[in-house]
């Protein structure tokens, strides 16, 4: 896009006297197709087909007296008359010493993310959506199930990034994802990307959900409370496990100390979590959600160690952070599939139900939102969780599951779990698991 007018705001600007000292602009358009499905009505008044184009351009400014401002700035004014905009940011300018570097150019390594398919999906050729949509119509049919809701989308985007230190980096890429629900059930149902997953990989994810739907339908006989075998599903592994560790990995946690790990632990060689569980991520990865060439602050993209066989190696790092605390910043996991959770052995789905027999396998949990992530402690309500019996499935139990994670992620008993068709592992712990 012209950023012309842009360019001269910038270096000529003088709201009420100040001259802008350094500047990062970071300017991302996306033409995206929507195709929404609302109780098996496809392109519906509820659930519509879209295609639209955005700009998203966000900015941090440091003026001449050292303060620094933060925004966004729309289309017009980018190409027009930016002056309205950095003046509104100046009003709201604050003083923030370790918030002032600006990057300058750099080697940016190469990873593809731009799948020419995608571009003409985005752009609405909708063909390879088609039989997809005929998979799911079909598992309705076949199954008995009454209705389902769901959406497709791809994207094509392109992000420029400048600096005033005189890096000017651009990247292309595209990006496709699917969500369904059957009959309100939604457990692992879904799948994002740069790029489309083979039909039959598409095919075999709609089964796995499908036989999952099916076997909550089934209600479990009665159990008591008490520490069972509790199998979580890939998806809460991400939706509270990583989420927690991911919180406490946070820089500006770790600065202000209101995180669960001190800067202390971090290259202490001392094992806060069990000795073999790593965590790192790598936004190299080919074709994965979240793999990109720089961060918006102009950080190249590399892989990053975060735990390291039960250490803490480092934070996750933007410039403020990496300077307030003295470390080197590094390039965050922007996605579930660049985010690599290991332990030294792992189990696959058969061996975990198997051993967790007596058990549960918790698919989904609510009130994420309401745990404190610093202790560790948690009590989630796990309203989709299956019963696990010597022969398999024994009916859904809704319920509360229970414990300390930090515990949990330092036991003996932990072991990773592989599920098939995703990157993120299951987790075997053993914790507390109470039916209503």
């Amino acid at each position: 896009m012209e950023v012309a007018a842009l360019l001269t705001a910038l270096r000529t600007a003088r709201p009420q006297g100040r001259a802008i000292a350094g500047f990062n602009f970071d300017i991302t358009t996306i033409r995206r197709l929507v195709i929404g499905t609302k109780d098996r009505e496809t392109g519906g008044p509820h659930a519509p087909v879209s295609l639209s184009d955005s700009l998203n351009a966000r900015f941090k400014l440091v003026w001449d007296d050292g303060r620094v401002s933060r925004g966004v700035m729309e289309r017009r004014a980018i190409e027009s008359d930016p002056h309205p905009v950095l003046a509104s940011a100046l009003a709201a300018a604050y003083d923030d010493p370790d918030a002032r570097t600006i990057l300058g150019p750099s080697a940016f390594p190469d990873v593809p993310t731009l799948d020419p398919g995608t571009v003409k999906l985005a752009e609405g050729a909708i063909d390879p959506f088609v039989p997809r949509l005929e998979a799911i119509r079909a598992r309705l049919a076949d199954h008995g199930l009454k209705t389902w809701s769901g959406s497709m989308q791809a994207a094509h985007g392109n992000t420029r990034l400048l600096t005033s230190a005189g890096l000017d980096v651009e990247a292309e890429g595209t990006s496709t994802s699917w969500s369904v629900s059957f009959d309100g059930e939604s457990v692992g149902a879904g799948k994002s990307g740069r790029r489309l997953e083979p039909f039959e990989e598409f095919a075999l994810r709609l089964d796995r959900l499908v036989t999952l739907v099916l076997a909550l339908r089934g209600t479990a006989p009665a159990r008591p409370g008490g520490v069972v075998p509790v199998l979580f599903h890939p998806g809460v592994v991400e939706d509270y496990v990583l989420a927690v560790l991911l919180h406490n990995l946070d820089g500006e946690q770790v600065a202000h100390g209101t995180g669960a790990f001190t800067r202390a632990q971090f290259g202490s060689g001392f094992a806060s979590l069990r000795p073999d569980l790593t965590l790192r991520t790598d936004p190299l990865v080919p074709f994965a959600s979240g793999a990109y060439r720089f961060t918006r602050e102009g950080v190249p993209a590399a892989p990053v160690t975060l735990i390291d066989r039960g250490r803490l190696a480092t934070p996750m790092l933007d410039l403020k952070y990496a300077r307030r605390l003295g470390l080197p910043p590094n390039a965050p996991p922007a996605a579930m599939d660049t985010l690599f959770f290991e332990g030294a052995l792992a189990i696959d789905e058969p061996a975990a139900l198997g051993a967790a027999a007596g058990g549960v396998l918790v698919l989904g949990v609510l009130g994420v939102h309401t745990q404190d992530f610093t202790s560790g402690d948690f009590s989630l309500s796990a309203p989709q969780s299956l019963a696990i019996g010597a022969n398999g499935f024994e009916g859904r139990l809704r319920g509360t599951v229970s414990g300390n994670l930090f515990e949990l992620l330092r036991s003996d008993d932990l072991a990773f779990v592989r599920f098939p068709g995703e990157t993120t592992p299951g987790l075997l712990v053993r914790c507390r698991f109470d039916a209503q």
